[in-house]
């Protein structure tokens, strides 16, 4: 829920598929988040005597941990379809492995939860192109939502921690656009979505999320006139992610949200096709944090590394 970016421009780049063709990226991201605890309920603790961002009711909260540190990886498969021209859809199957460690004044407890998240899907639509082949300039229109297909309400020790589980028990909807400008030596591209996330499981919401992509990319054949180069496609993007404060139980989460920017080199390479028609390729990147002031609360976000492999069918 906390990553920025837009999968569309890490698993197309700036390329659109043709009508009737499929695409296939299989992807890795890893990521470590240091934050304020997130106070919840002991097996024997019913679930309003927790108190988000600070503690559990009563004694609890003196000996409760202050701090947790997540460190988690994802594996995201994308399945892309252009059933129409102008029209393509996104089936995202994601397989997550969550990690938190909980600090206090009696040390550090790990716990941890692997297994399926939360599918989800998007359309993208080109409502405007300067010209009808091989076109330089195009808007899209964007369509996402997801749904709770994870486990959610896992207890690990005893305990339930909404951060831990794999779903977050919640249906959530996005809109947004994108825009792609062509030039001889480079690829321009920006979009933005919006995501409206409902309340889940274990009575907890993530916060609204607005998330923002400039990038670019240029194609080193073209952009140096050497033929050699032309498998290698180097990237640059500024991610922006502004999110409201998480809610749990009717109160805000104190060290949730607030709005971070990434600064993202990539790589795209191309790899040898698996026959006539068909383009294979390979991408790695890192989002590397700009600043973790404009955060609420107490959080440090780490670098999010990612690898990828594609094929064009």
């Amino acid at each position: 829920m906390c990553l920025a970016g837009d999968p569309s421009f890490s698993t197309h780049g700036t390329s659109t598929l043709e009508s009737g063709k499929v695409a296939l990226y299989l992807e890795l991201r890893g990521w470590e988040k240091r934050s304020g605890s997130l106070a919840h309920a002991e097996p024997d603790e019913p679930e309003e005597a927790r108190r988000p961002g600070g503690g559990h009711a009563g004694h609890h909260e003196e000996e409760g941990p202050s701090e947790e540190e997540a460190s988690s990886q994802r594996l995201d498969l994308y399945v892309a379809w252009t059933p129409l021209d102008r029209l393509t859809l996104t089936l995202n199957l994601p397989w997550a492995f969550n990690g938190i460690d909980e600090i206090g004044d009696d040390g550090r407890t790990s716990t941890s939860l692997s297994g399926f998240g939360d599918l989800s899907l998007a359309a993208s639509g080109v409502v405007w192109r300067n010209r009808d082949v091989l076109p330089s300039t195009w808007v899209e229109a964007r369509l996402w939502g997801k749904a709770p297909s994870g486990r959610d309400e896992q207890r690990v020790e005893g305990e339930r921690d909404p951060h831990l589980q794999v779903g977050t028990g919640s249906w959530d909807f996005g809109a947004g656009g994108a825009v792609v400008h062509r030039v001889a030596w480079a690829s321009l591209y920006a979009s933005a979505l919006y995501r409206v996330n409902g309340e889940g499981a274990l009575d907890y919401e993530y916060g609204d999320v607005a998330l923002a992509t400039l990038a670019v990319e240029a194609p080193l054949g073209h952009a140096l006139g050497r033929e050699s180069l032309r498998w290698l496609t180097p990237g640059l993007a500024l991610d922006l992610r502004w999110a409201a404060r998480d809610r749990q139980d009717g109160a805000s989460y104190d060290d949730s949200g607030g709005t971070i920017p990434y600064l993202t080199p990539s790589l795209r390479i191309a790899l040898p096709g698996f026959g006539e028609g068909r383009r294979a390729w390979l991408r790695t990147g890192v989002q590397v944090p700009l600043t973790n002031r404009w955060l609420y609360g107490s959080q440090d976000e780490e670098p999010v590394w990612s690898v990828g492999v594609g094929v064009g069918l």
